[in-house]
């Protein structure tokens, strides 16, 4: 103990500070739960059921990243890197715009949505350069300006359930940590891709949850995991928790904080919608983040954020939810 006060006094003569670093995640109701963001060395884990928004939110922490001075790494073995870049450009339209005060209260304006984003990519500029391709779309040229004033700070890596093994993830976090100098936001999308030669399911699950555990704290970096559901939780009437994330309790255990995300409808009280039928539209536009765990702040509180999927993102306007949630919604007819 004496060294490490000795050590931390030293930290602190240098000017610096001997603490976590923290990372904001740019959504301001979650960076508040979290008293500040994601801290270097956590585990965060994202699941929900699928078509919920995880990759999107989970993609949009590493944006949030980047765009506020930092730099991030995202493992994707869901998509490639041209399908992220298309919702980027999308998402950068919308917020340029958002920015310039081009939106309605609902927050809709004319940014170019991620479908017109492909189509024009796909359909090409017969030789022009990408600037004057994204100039023909609203809000391009503002996304093309804030992607090449990050870029060289938001690493994509097009990860192989074959081939992108554990070892191969640590050998790219350091690479990036290196050449940077610093340790980079992390998102492995999805943890239960990453592949362990020879292991069961639950046998590989451990074996990488406690592996990203240990490289978030060898690193210093924050570590978030895109975590798929079981199969039986994937039911209607079902909320989903943390023990229902595809694995073993390691992933309760291992993990400093755990998110699930939740279509509202899915999971408000009945009451509010067998009384007011116009709730199920609005509740279809919102998305449920429950805080299940937080080393570092309350947990159990439950945030609602506007879905955008049309621009790649979520709003990052937020509350916490005021309607009844429920557990198990039974049907009756």
């Amino acid at each position: 103990m004496s060294t490490l006060l000795t050590e931390v006094d030293h930290v602190l003569r240098r000017g610096f500070a001997p603490g976590a670093k923290v990372h904001p995640t740019g959504f301001a109701s979650l960076d508040a739960t979290l008293t500040g963001g994601f801290r270097s060395g956590e585990l965060i884990l994202v699941g929900g059921p699928a078509g919920n928004g995880k990759t999107t939110m989970g993609f949009q922490f590493a944006r949030n990243a980047v765009a506020a001075g930092g730099s991030a790494l995202v493992l994707s073995y869901e998509h490639d890197a041209h399908t992220l870049l298309e919702r980027l450009i999308s998402m950068e339209a919308m917020e340029s715009l958002e920015g310039a005060g081009a939106e309605d209260d609902f927050g809709i304006s004319n940014a170019a949505d991620v479908h017109s984003v492909r189509r024009a990519l796909e359909r090409g500029s017969g030789g022009a350069p990408l600037e004057s391709l994204l100039g023909g779309l609203p809000g391009g040229l503002e996304a093309h300006a804030s992607l090449a004033r990050y870029g060289d700070r938001l690493h994509i890596h097009e990860s192989s359930g074959a081939t992108t093994t554990l070892d191969e993830v640590r050998r790219i976090v350091r690479e990036v940590t290196a050449a940077s100098g610093t340790a980079p936001l992390v998102l492995v999308d999805y943890l239960q891709k990453v592949p362990v030669p020879g292991a069961a399911e639950e046998e590989r699950t451990t074996i990488v949850v406690e592996g990203l555990k240990d490289l978030a704290l060898e690193v210093g970096a924050p570590l978030i995991a895109i975590s798929a559901a079981d199969k039986e939780a994937l039911v209607s009437g079902h909320r989903m928790r943390t023990h229902d994330l595809r694995g073993t309790s390691s992933l309760a255990y291992e993990a400093d904080v755990v998110l699930i995300l939740s279509d509202k409808l899915d999971v408000v009280s009945r009451d509010h919608l067998v009384y007011d039928l116009g709730n199920m539209q609005r509740f279809r536009d919102w998305t449920v983040l429950t805080v299940e765990k937080n080393r570092h702040g309350r947990g159990h509180v439950e945030l609602e954020f506007a879905k955008d999927f049309e621009h790649g993102r979520f709003h990052t306007r937020g509350n916490e939810v005021k309607e009844r949630l429920i557990d198990e919604r039974v049907f009756t007819t």
